[in-house]
């Protein structure tokens, strides 16, 4: 009798290949260099401090928190944003917070060395870079310093809405 499952037998070789293949890489995602614990990058680097870095640690987070927090990560958004940070500022948990504001007062960020964080954008050792060569090579690409890649605060600033002009002192004295 012909068995008909000798084309579904795989060896877990095989199924690891196949599964790892089709795993999906995200921007502002890496790793801490001595523990290997998990981290978001929110910020490559800080304004005047371009050696550092702000991170979290997504497994810190309540379920929902982090359930959410996951779904804005790996947004096309996010994915397009040039800092996460950024894209964050403008996000809000399913309670109605605002994710960085939260993730600022809970105390979740953390100010971390750039030389402490590895980048992970692919499988294997290949796929992995130290942050602060990362951060190197994008200044490098822009012809910038690595400190003019922090986000300024007139960056943000400038992307809110400006308020509408008033005509005149009795409109601007009501609000």
């Amino acid at each position: 009798m012909l068995n008909l499952y000798d084309k579904l037998v795989m060896d877990s070789a095989s199924i690891n290949a196949e599964a790892k293949a089709r795993r999906k890489y995200y921007k502002h995602i890496g790793e801490l260099k001595e523990d290997h614990a998990k981290v978001a990058i929110l910020f490559r680097t800080i304004p005047d401090e371009p050696e550092s870095c702000l991170v979290i640690g997504p497994k810190f987070l309540t379920d929902v928190q982090h359930n959410d927090f996951m779904r804005a990560l790996e947004s096309a958004e996010a994915q397009a944003s040039f800092e996460l940070g950024t894209y964050l500022a403008r996000q809000r948990f399913s309670d109605g917070t605002n994710m960085l504001a939260v993730l600022h007062q809970d105390n979740f960020i953390k100010k971390i060395s750039t030389k402490d964080i590895i980048v992970t954008y692919g499988p294997g050792d290949e796929g992995k870079i130290s942050l602060d060569k990362l951060n190197q090579m994008i200044a490098d690409d822009l012809k910038v310093s690595i400190n003019d890649l922090a986000v300024k605060e007139d960056v943000v600033i400038s992307k809110k809405t400006k308020p509408n002009k008033k005509s005149n002192g009795k409109e601007t004295a009501k609000n």
